[in-house]
């Protein structure tokens, strides 16, 4: 243990940007380390950590300065509200039940809620993503119940409790639909989702990604215009976490693990063609590059980017600490040809 103790405060000690992230330098390393071995050696956080699949460089390089950021945020702010924003397959959900058995840890209580839950119903979802290209209903912009994602938020900030909804990805042969909803009570809410803090941008010919179709061009241009919806909902979090991969063709990879890992359980998973398209849709919807910049400073009153990690493609974090400190993948390359086609993502 103390040879492992010692590997693991060098390690640390060398990432400028967590130690930046964390008001550290080298110096404090390990007294702050062995303050967090205090916290974490428990019986009951070792048992329930165990239990989430993760990489140990994962612990410390993500999910440790997370809660940190949770906690001081905590600490100036009544009733906190964060966004993690992460592309399809990053661990989103994975670190959503990492932040409630840390935060539990470290004293408080985070509500965690994607906005997946917040889909529309199947019906009204269906109708509303009608005009898209790809044959795809669930994802881009339009297919999230926004008045009860915002009503959730509200509430949370005014009593510390709020109904959330629940959305099954595996009713409706993977389409997905809703399925009821959850009362929460916590003193930190937590949103975490592809696209949660993406901003409106001006669409060029370039986008979403030189040599879209025309009808991927006149996608992106209307998902961009509805992002201005979500610009009021965005304004009440307090702050955003990004988490991208190091290269965006380990998004693919990341999804077609976790449809598998679904399908072995018994619940209705998405075909390679439909991930693909799924995979493909959301990058024409959203472009990672032009709606989620952590160097943009927002000017419309939207949440800051407090921190963003990189992730290699076995997902272990290789980065991370605050804007500027991790470097952005180059645009996503794809060709029109056909949805498979977005197995080539550089």
């Amino acid at each position: 243990m103390p040879a492992q103790r010692s590997r693991l405060v060098h390690q640390l000690a060398r990432q400028d940007g967590w130690r930046t992230l964390l008001d550290l330098d080298k110096e404090t390393v390990t007294t702050w380390l062995d303050r967090q071995l205090d916290v974490l050696g428990t019986t009951t956080v070792v048992e329930a950590l165990a239990a989430i699949p993760h990489h140990p460089v994962v612990l410390w390089g993500l999910w440790v300065p997370m809660v940190h950021l949770m906690e001081r945020l905590q600490r100036t702010t009544p009733r906190p509200r964060m966004g993690l924003a992460g592309v399809p397959g990053t661990g989103k959900t994975t670190l959503g039940q990492a932040m409630a058995v840390l935060g539990q840890a470290y004293g408080f209580s985070p509500i965690v809620a994607s906005i997946d839950d917040y889909y529309l119903p199947l019906p009204i979802r269906a109708a509303a993503m009608a005009a898209n290209p790809f044959a795809i209903d669930r994802g881009p912009p339009g297919s999230h119940d926004l008045q009860w994602l915002n009503r959730s938020l509200d509430d949370f900030a005014a009593h510390g409790h709020c109904s959330v909804p629940r959305f099954d990805k595996g009713l409706a042969s993977g389409r997905g639909d809703r399925s009821g909803s959850v009362e929460h009570r916590g003193d930190f809410f937590l949103l975490e989702g592809w696209m949660v803090g993406a901003r409106p941008f001006q669409a060029g010919p370039d986008d979403p990604y030189p040599g879209a179709s025309a009808a991927e061009q006149a996608w992106c241009a209307r998902c961009s215009s509805l992002l201005a919806d979500y610009t009021s909902t965005w304004k009440r979090l307090h702050g955003l976490v990004l988490v991208i991969p190091q290269q965006w063709r380990h998004s693919l990879r990341w999804r077609i693990q976790a449809e598998a890992r679904q399908r072995r359980s018994g619940k209705g998973a998405l075909s390679g063609m439909q991930l693909e398209r799924l995979l493909r849709c959301f990058w024409a919807s959203v472009p990672p590059h032009r709606a989620l910049q952590p160097d943009r400073i927002p000017v419309d009153g939207g949440p800051p980017v407090m921190m963003t990690a990189t992730l290699d493609g076995r997902r272990r974090v290789i980065a991370v600490g605050p804007p500027g400190a991790v470097n952005w993948p180059a645009p996503a390359q794809m060709s029109s040809a056909s949805p498979s086609s977005v197995s080539s993502m550089g």
